[in-house]
């Protein structure tokens, strides 16, 4: 699914999911595999985000989300 993501410094710092803005607490882990960067974020809820990146486009897509995620 297609996002949009707000940036500071090349990390997400919020996300958008319709009109509702996430404000992203904490990058948990950021990996990157060839043209995409992976990164995974806490949101203030609990919830935790898997995000990919497209290097070439900079298109943001939503990979996963775990519900009130206790860990990390």
């Amino acid at each position: 699914m297609r996002i949009q993501v707000a940036c500071n410094d090349g990390h997400p710092s919020a996300l958008y999911l319709g009109s509702r803005r996430l404000h992203v607490l904490r990058v948990i882990e950021r990996t990157g595999e060839g043209s995409t960067q992976c990164f995974r974020v806490k949101v203030a809820d609990g919830r935790v985000f898997l995000l990919n990146r497209e290097l070439a486009s900079g298109d943001w897509r939503l990979a996963s989300v775990k519900r009130n995620a206790k860990n990390p």
